[in-house]
């Protein structure tokens, strides 16, 4: 297990020594002892620990207080301030540099390990929400630039295929009129044609927006048609098998399965160059498993996050907030040459039952 990194900032180097002492009986690892503000900013900057123990008297210009003020604000590191002072007006500036912890001389052993460690905890779990306040703003943002772009597609296949196919409609119907001579059956039976070829367009337009087939026959066939359609198309193998289901999911559930395996061969197509994908779906106890696995070229997972964390991957992060959603989890495991596996796990829920 990793020892936690521990920066002590203390203008005595006995009591430095001392406090270096007791962070290794407590299982942390100090990284250095300085004395002045502008000594712990660089090293702060260098070693990028995961607490820094500051004292507020220093020697030098710069205060303890100052130079957690900079620390915090450049690199976001936790502080906790260890020092004698105790008056108001000391505590007050402190209070503004947002601190983690804050202990008086003397201490005890006990009160340093609960300090630490909840400054620690306090740390992660900051960390954590900014992490998930990023991904948030992300996806929000390149939602509305799907939006934009799906209403863009969808405006430019009503333009250039329906709207041709009623120009085309149109003139028949101006031509029967200038020209009385015409056999009407030819007009007639181009037009049938022509408006065949229109419906066939709609259907194509509405199953890519939401399949029909989800909303009738459920998961399970839903997912074998768009394995189907995904082979076809790809040139690769693709397996789907599933467990009988004896009554539907929830539609939630459902929309959300399907739009996970949509989205992940997808990728798969478009980056992935597999001979062959498997798609599983199955119960295990009080949840519902969903998988994709292929055995493509596979990608570097921690690259893949950073990117998904930025916003550079909108599929990913559109899987993960579906699966937040319906009070799942969503797992991807990956390496080059090695291929992917998508897996999504959710409390398993009937359609009557509710949530």
């Amino acid at each position: 297990m990793v020892k936690p990194k521990v920066l002590i900032v203390e203008d005595e180097l006995v009591v430095a020594r001392d406090i270096e002492q007791q962070l290794h009986e407590l299982g942390y690892q100090p990284v250095g002892i300085v004395t002045h503000g502008e000594q712990a900013i660089k090293l702060a900057a260098e070693l990028r620990p995961d607490l820094v123990l500051m004292d507020i008297q220093l020697v030098g210009e710069m205060d303890g207080i100052a130079a957690a003020q900079i620390i915090r604000t450049r690199f976001a590191l936790p502080v906790v301030f260890l020092t004698a002072f105790t008056a108001d007006d000391v505590l007050e500036r402190a209070k503004l540099t947002e601190p983690f912890g804050y202990i008086l001389k003397p201490f005890s052993e006990r009160e340093l390990r609960t300090v630490l460690a909840m400054a620690l905890y306090k740390h992660q779990a900051e960390a954590r929400l900014l992490n998930t306040t990023r991904q948030l703003k992300a996806l929000s943002r390149r939602v509305l630039e799907a939006q934009e772009l799906e209403r863009r597609r969808v405006a430019i296949e009503l333009h250039d295929e329906l709207g041709q196919s009623l120009t085309a409609i149109k003139i028949n119907l101006q031509l029967s009129e200038r020209f009385k001579d015409q056999s009407p059956v030819d007009l007639n039976q181009e037009n049938i044609r022509i408006v065949e070829d229109a419906l066939q367009q709609v259907r194509r337009l509405a199953t890519a927006l939401r399949p029909s087939m989800l909303d009738d026959l459920g998961l399970s066939p839903a997912l074998n048609w768009i394995a189907q359609q995904t082979a076809q198309r790809g040139g690769f193998l693709v397996n789907f098998h599933d467990e009988r289901m004896q009554a539907r999911l929830a539609a939630e559930i459902e929309i959300v399965c399907f739009r996970i395996v949509q989205e992940a061969l997808t990728n798969v197509t478009r980056h992935a160059q597999p001979s062959e994908v498997n798609i599983s779906l199955s119960r295990d106890g009080l949840d519902l498993l969903l998988s994709v696995q292929d055995d493509g070229l596979g990608f570097d997972l921690p690259t893949m996050r950073e990117r998904a964390v930025a916003g550079g991957s909108l599929g990913v992060l559109g899987m993960q907030e579906r699966a937040t959603l319906v009070g799942g989890q969503l797992d991807i495991d990956s390496a080059p040459g090695h291929g992917t596996t998508v897996l999504f796990r959710c409390p398993w829920r009937h359609h009557e039952e509710p949530v």
